[in-house]
C-alpha cells in the first residue's frame, strides 16, 4: 500500500496524526468513516484540523503502523517517511501546496505559517501485504484457469491466421509474376475526339471463359432463338453505346480500357477536349434488348452503364 494513503487511515484509525517539520493532523471525537455506498461523491473530510508545532522525530506508533501496511522493515519505513516529507517541505518552501491523500493540502502563506485545507476522504481499503499477495495469488490463478481454457481456441486461431497469411501470400507472388509479363509500353494517341488503341493491361485482369460481350449475344440469341452477333445488324436494331466509365482522369480511362482490350474485348475509347474520358461499347441492339443488356454489363463489369445513341 502507499505511503499517503497509510498516512490517511492512520489519521482516520487514531484521530491524530504527528508529522516531523510539518505539524499536527486531529480528527473530531466524532468523526466516522463515511458509508461506502456514497464513495462515488465527493465527501469533504470533516472535522479535520491542523496545528503547525515543531516535531523532531517520527511517532514510534506511526512508524510501526507503516510497517505492518507496506510490508517495509522499520528503519526503512521511517526513512521513506522522512524523504516523503522533505519532498512536501521543498515545495511548501518554493510557493506550492503538499497534498496528503485523504486528508487535505497544506500551503505556506506570505507570513511563513502553514495553513490547512481540508480534501476529500479516502475510501481506498486497508490492505496488509499478505492480503495483497492472497488476493493477487487468486487473481493469478483465476487467469490462469481461463488462460488455459482458451489456449486451444487461441492456437487453432493463429493456425487459422497462418494459413491464410501463407495463401494470401503465394496469391500475391501470383499476381506479381502475372502483372511483369503482361507489362508492356505502347504509344498512345491523345489527340481530341480520338480513339485510342491500347493492346496490354497495367492491372492484373481476370480472363473469363468466354467475354462479357459474347454472354451478352449468347443470352440473347438463346432468348430469341438466333444467332445474331453484337455486331450483326437486326431490321429493328439501332447502334448504341454502352458507356461503362466517364472520368475525367485520364490515367484511370487509359488502365480500364487496356484491361478490356487486353482480354479482346470490343471496347472504345474517347475524350473531347481532354476533360472527360468515357470507356465504352457499340453494340447494335433493339431498344427493348438496351436494358438487358446495360443489366448485364453492369453486373459483369460491376460499374453503372449509361446508354448513348
Amino acid at each position: 500500500m502507499k505511503l499517503p494513503q497509510v498516512l490517511s487511515h492512520f489519521l482516520y484509525q487514531n484521530k491524530e496524526l504527528s508529522l516531523p517539520g510539518i505539524g499536527v493532523f486531529t480528527l473530531d471525537s466524532t468523526f466516522t468513516i463515511p458509508e461506502e455506498d456514497n464513495k462515488e461523491q465527493p465527501q469533504i473530510l470533516q472535522g479535520a484540523s491542523f496545528e503547525q508545532t515543531s516535531i523532531t522525530k517520527a511517532d514510534e506508533k506511526l512508524i510501526d503502523f507503516i510497517h505492518r501496511y507496506t510490508g517495509k522493515m522499520k528503519p526503512l519505513a521511517e526513512s521513506d517517511l522522512d524523504s516523503y516529507l522533505r519532498l512536501g517541505i521543498q515545495l511548501l518552501n518554493i510557493g506550492k501546496p503538499f497534498y496528503f491523500d485523504g486528508i487535505g493540502s497544506i500551503i505556506k502563506n506570505n507570513e511563513g505559517k502553514y495553513e490547512f485545507v481540508p480534501g476529500e476522504y479516502s475510501h481506498v481499503r486497508l490492505i496488509l501485504p499478505s492480503e495483497e499477495r492472497a488476493d493477487a495469488e487468486k487473481k493469478k490463478k483465476v487467469l490462469d484457469e481461463v488462460e488455459k481454457d482458451y489456449a486451444p481456441q487461441s492456437q487453432n486461431a493463429k493456425r487459422i491466421l497462418l494459413t491464410f497469411g501463407v495463401i494470401g501470400g503465394i496469391a500475391i507472388i501470383a499476381w506479381a509474376g502475372y502483372h511483369l509479363y503482361k507489362k508492356k509500353t505502347v504509344p498512345v494517341n491523345n489527340s481530341a475526339n480520338s480513339e485510342v488503341v491500347l493492346k496490354e493491361d497495367t492491372e492484373t485482369v481476370q480472363k473469363p471463359d468466354t467475354t462479357a460481350i459474347n454472354t451478352i449475344v449468347d443470352s440473347l440469341a438463346a432468348k430469341k432463338k438466333d444467332s445474331a452477333t453484337l455486331v450483326s445488324k437486326k431490321p429493328d436494331s439501332s447502334l448504341y453505346k454502352f458507356v461503362i466509365l466517364t472520368t475525367p482522369n485520364k490515367n484511370r480511362a487509359f488502365r480500364r480500357y487496356k484491361q478490356l482490350d487486353s482480354i479482346s474485348h470490343a471496347v472504345k475509347i474517347m475524350t473531347k477536349d481532354s476533360s472527360i474520358f468515357k470507356v465504352y461499347f457499340v453494340i447494335h441492339s433493339s431498344p427493348k434488348d438496351t436494358l438487358h443488356i446495360k443489366d448485364s454489363l453492369n453486373s459483369f463489369y460491376a460499374t453503372k452503364t449509361i446508354i448513348e445513341q
